[in-house]
């Protein structure tokens, strides 16, 4: 019967599969939720950067409010007055409120003409005032701008009067003319950096249109007139152009329609009669002569001057029918069909126009022109009381909005470029596996000092001064925090099924250094402090490690795993009991073996196994890492707790995966995750559950890894 963990993921997908029929798109709907979820728990883990963001933001903030000038601006109002006579009739007061909108307007835009702007720019009173010209703002801090000025020669400071047209320019662009909703009032808004001179020039502006307007109706009467007098003539100018180019065709159309006539004819006789019979001869004579004389009238009105302008941009096409008498026919019947469309259609619309153009010259004759414009000054300008720009409470609003989104976007980025795995709910979300225990990184210093502190006096003391200071289970550190994670693993372990039936634990790892060996010793350590008869075995023929960290030699034993294996040695030979531990029994890897692979042969794997089983409670593996050399992938199938180790800010996340794509393509995935060398910090909230709080590491720490070869792993290492 295999392992109850080799069948934990095929479980789990008949799980899914059910959950997916049931639910339809329920569970992408969830993964999208739990993406959005586990997004946000990274964000708010690096929220340090989108503190930093808003700090920035906020910073900037205040730069940019003690660096940008202030800005005022004032006002001057017009009152744009039109009296109605009453010979208009009640049924046409929509259309007049239409025409005071639109004249409205047009007083605007009259107000914002270049030739306006340059009488005011020539006044006196406006070229004689001070600040005219705001000075260009220095954007750079004082001590940075200070020490580029001094390298800078000539630097003068002396204001220069700018010619009219660019005075008139800038003047335009500080100035913005709105109509009040519901009234006849244009006011005339002048922002300046110095609030006496955006005074004067919404004065200056508001007087000089007034006496532009004066003049104007004094030579040529009311503005309103004129505009409608021009727009007349030119619908009469674009109708008059049209009818000559409508009549320029005429010929020509009047042969197409003949020569359709004729077309209609032929086709009648060519039902009745054979091709060669007389009247059938005469008709298609008479059918090429209309075709050669509508293609000569139609060439001839192409070339016309009437409307030459349209078939130089048709030349091109004509150009192309030219070798072909039919394809020439063709195009020309397309295009003058075409063109005489589009010319009876811009006849009809300049008609209208022009009609109702001449209808609204006559209602202002009947009327004595009673729509008649005049403007008087409302009020004009006086000095601001404060400035508009900037307004601190909206730049520090969009400082911190800008700042927060600088830092989410610097979170995110990190979020993106980190590929090492820092939290349980990481791991579990990368292996899909559940974390069996969860051991934090261990001050080695506090560990010190604690052996200091109470020294071992227990029996076999002596081999425990050899042992690794991270071994946890002596005197002085049993009650530690740091030995009680190994008791969670423990119980964890046992948990996993019946312990009478799942009695041969294997710990391994994806890549070396995680601490499996470390992690597999502790464990063995406190199966053994529960009274059981426990086994633990270095498997890592390649690169043994449970040796060192008990403080021995490799060949402290005469005989070893690498023996019992190749049938130099019996197994009770092998074992190994004076480990500085009770109820704790140990297998070294041996002698180094020319080819380990070859000796882990699964049959003779099984019946060591089976041997050790005999004699002992419980065995503890401790396997070589999964991605340096297939041995772990031989001996996991015979385990029946499959415990990977992963190490915290250590390992890539592609590694992780890997792997556990591996064992799951051999139907053996692990019965668990074992979370090795968190840091505890409380960055990274929301992802530890009960064991702790883990934070990220330092980016920048690169773990070369390869699938099958991890340089000199596998080689015999000197003591």
């Amino acid at each position: 019967m295999p392992p109850s963990h080799r069948s934990r993921r095929q479980s789990l997908e008949m799980d899914d599969f059910e959950d997916d029929d049931m639910e339809g798109g329920g569970f992408e709907r969830q993964a999208g939720q739990e993406k959005l979820k586990q997004l946000a728990q990274d964000l708010i883990g690096r929220w340090h950067w989108i503190a930093l963001g808003l700090i920035l933001g906020v910073l900037g903030s205040y730069y940019y409010i003690s660096k940008a000038p202030k800005i005022y601006q004032t006002r001057s109002t017009l009152l744009i007055k039109q009296q109605t006579t009453a010979v208009i009739s009640s049924g046409q007061e929509d259309e007049m409120d239409l025409r005071s909108l639109e004249a409205m307007n047009t007083v605007a835009e009259r107000i914002r003409r270049p030739e306006l702007m340059q009488k005011v720019a020539s006044r006196p009173e406006i070229l004689s005032m001070p600040g005219l010209i705001p000075k260009k703002v220095d954007w750079l801090p004082a001590w940075a701008s200070g020490w580029m000025k001094d390298g800078a020669s000539g630097n003068s400071q002396t204001e220069t009067v700018p010619t009219t047209e660019a005075l008139a320019g800038a003047i335009s662009s500080w100035t913005n003319i709105s109509i009040r909703k519901g009234t006849r009032l244009l006011d005339i808004s002048v922002t300046h950096q110095r609030p006496q001179v955006a005074k004067v020039v919404a004065d200056a502006i508001a007087m000089e249109y007034q006496a532009e307007l004066t003049g104007a109706r004094s030579d040529k009467g009311s503005s309103s007139m004129q505009i409608l007098t021009d727009e007349s003539e030119s619908a009469r100018v674009r109708l008059q152009t049209a009818q000559n180019a409508l009549a320029n065709y005429q010929r020509a159309l009047v042969t197409l329609k003949e020569l359709e006539g004729k077309e209609l004819n032929n086709a009648e006789l060519a039902r009745r009669y054979l091709p060669k019979h007389p009247r059938m001869v005469a008709a298609d004579a008479e059918l090429n002569a209309h075709k050669t004389r509508f293609l000569a009238e139609f060439d001839s009105a192409r070339n016309s001057t009437a409307d030459r302008e349209y078939w130089n941009t048709h030349d091109k096409e004509w150009q192309d029918a030219a070798g072909d008498e039919s394809a020439k026919l063709l195009t020309a019947r397309r295009l003058l069909l075409a063109r005489g469309t589009v010319l009876e259609r811009e006849i009809e619309s300049q008609n209208s126009v022009f009609n109702s153009v001449l209808t609204r010259i006559q209602e202002s004759d009947i009327n004595r022109q009673g729509v008649e414009s005049e403007m008087d000054i409302s009020s004009l300008a006086s000095l601001p009381g404060g400035p508009i720009s900037p307004i601190p409470s909206k730049i520090l609003a969009l400082g911190s909005v800008g700042g927060l989104a600088m830092g989410t976007l610097i979170a995110m980025f990190f979020v993106r470029l980190d590929n090492k795995v820092h939290t349980v709910a990481q791991v579990e979300r990368e292996t899909g596996l559940p974390v069996l225990a969860a051991v934090s990184e261990i001050n080695i210093t506090k560990v010190l000092a604690s052996i200091k502190r109470k020294p071992d006096t227990a029996d076999g003391h002596e081999a425990r001064k050899l042992w690794h200071p991270l071994l946890l289970f002596r005197d002085g550190l049993t009650s530690t925090t740091y030995a009680e994670m190994f008791r969670v693993l423990r119980a964890s372990v046992s948990l996993l099924g019946d312990e009478k039936k799942r009695r041969i634990s294997l710990f391994s790892s994806a890549l070396p250094g995680e601490g499996k060996t470390m992690v597999s010793s502790n464990f063995a350590l406190a199966s053994a402090q529960q009274g059981k008869r426990t086994l633990l075995v270095d498997l890592d023929l390649r690169k043994p490690a449970v040796h060192k960290v008990f403080g021995l030699k490799r060949d402290s034993h005469t005989k070893g795993v690498t023996d019992v294996l190749s049938g130099q040695a019996k197994f009770e030979e092998a074992v190994f009991s004076e480990t500085g531990a009770e109820n704790l029994y140990m297998m070294l890897a041996g002698k180094t073996a020319p080819n380990p692979g070859e000796l882990l042969n699964s049959s003779i794997l099984e019946e060591f196994l089976q041997t050790a089983l005999k004699y002992f409670d419980l065995v503890v593996l401790d396997s070589a890492p999964l991605l340096a050399v297939p041995d772990t992938r031989i001996v996991a199938p015979l385990a029946d707790n499959f415990c990977l180790v992963v190490r915290g800010d250590y390992v890539p996340k592609a590694a992780v995966r890997r792997v556990v794509s591996l064992l799951d393509h051999d139907h053996n995935l692990p019965s668990g995750v074992v979370f090795n060398g968190f840091s505890e910090k409380r960055r990274l909230i929301g992802q530890n559950y009960s064991y702790g709080n883990y934070a990220t590491s330092k980016y920048g720490n690169a773990y070369r890894y390869g699938y099958g070869s991890y340089g000199s792993y596998g080689s015999d290492e000197k003591e």
